[in-house]
């Protein structure tokens, strides 16, 4: 009887224990092979990268924004409007190119597992949940986003046109709506969607789809699952077929950091008070306190959905 051969299982290139020290390898040396050495040349290197926006201090008194604290605090994202950090282009870049995202099992309530992982100069470094959780200083609850559609829990009353309604929005063309007449609390939640939890390039102005339904669950105060978001928004940004620019230059620093990245050598950006948001911006949207205050005393009776959303995407009601 002939015995059946175990496969030798081979340990080339096995990295060592401890991440190689980038700042004495030649930048080619980072990626593991010439494939993704070119797709960095040829691409991530050159990705725009989205300056990371912060709120200033005090520029949004609770007196005059009651509604948009009251949401903004309901998902529990107060402490990112704040995070100032320096940041690593050219490291942000270089990890862009093999960034990736492994999903875990997910159950009804949108808990679950995933990791986030980067290779550099053949070492993978890994970033779990309770890591990635503990820099952002989020939980993994609420409801979960996932390649465009959404985990069922409360979502069977949601539609469209309700939700244009409900938000003063109006569809352009397709799957883009216009942002004009939206209140200033919602016209402020969308600004710092865009702009600092899921930062875009693009028209500002007008929103996505995607964009309609997470402002839609915020305003009916159905908790969102903010990790998994803001991690699908990193892994989506890189994408190379998209262009969409790499934001988010606090948390990757943050990232950098937490699993012991070398940084020596690289040049760093500050955050300084040209990347705030300021009363400039209030006025330019013509959402100043004044006029926070006049629609807060002109609201009437608007219909209200508690409880349960239902979103259709791509012929499915989920």
């Amino acid at each position: 009887m002939s015995r059946r051969k175990t496969p030798a299982v081979k340990l080339k290139n096995v990295p060592s224990k401890d991440p190689p020290l980038l700042s004495q390898l030649p930048l080619r040396k980072w990626f593991a092979n010439k494939e993704i050495w070119e797709d960095y040349q040829s691409f991530y290197s050159k990705m725009p990268i989205l300056p990371p926006r912060f709120l200033s201090e005090g520029l949004l008194p609770e007196d005059k924004y009651p509604e948009f604290w009251e949401l903004l605090d309901h998902q529990v994202l107060r402490p990112l409007l704040f995070a100032r950090e320096r940041y690593y282009p050219r490291m942000m870049a270089v990890a862009a190119t093999t960034l990736r995202l492994h999903d875990g099992i997910y159950d009804s309530e949108g808990n679950g597992e995933f990791r986030l992982w980067v290779r550099l100069a053949g070492f993978k470094y890994t970033l779990d949940l309770d890591q990635f959780s503990s820099i952002l200083d989020l939980r993994n609850t609420g409801i979960l986003f996932k390649g465009g559609s959404v985990v069922p829990k409360r979502l069977t009353s949601f539609d469209s046109e309700t939700a244009t309604q409900w938000l003063r929005v109006s569809r352009i063309t397709g799957k883009k709506y216009s942002i004009s007449a939206m209140k200033t609390d919602h016209r402020l939640l969308q600004y710092m969607l865009s702009y600092i939890w899921l930062p875009r390039r693009g028209n500002h102005g007008v929103l996505t789809e995607e964009d309609l339904i997470i402002l839609w669950a915020i305003v009916q105060k159905v908790t969102l699952n903010w990790l998994y978001l803001i991690a699908q928004h990193l892994v989506y940004s890189t994408a190379s077929s998209l262009n969409t620019g790499l934001g988010h230059g606090a948390l990757w620093t943050k990232i950098f950091e937490d699993l012991g990245v070398d940084l020596s050598g690289e040049e760093a950006v500050l955050v300084d008070d040209n990347n705030a948001i300021t009363s400039h911006h209030l006025n330019k949207m013509g959402r100043g306190p004044k006029a926070a205050a006049e629609e807060n005393e002109d609201v009437g009776d608007e219909p209200v959905f508690h409880d349960k959303i239902c979103v259709k995407i791509g012929g499915l009601s989920i």
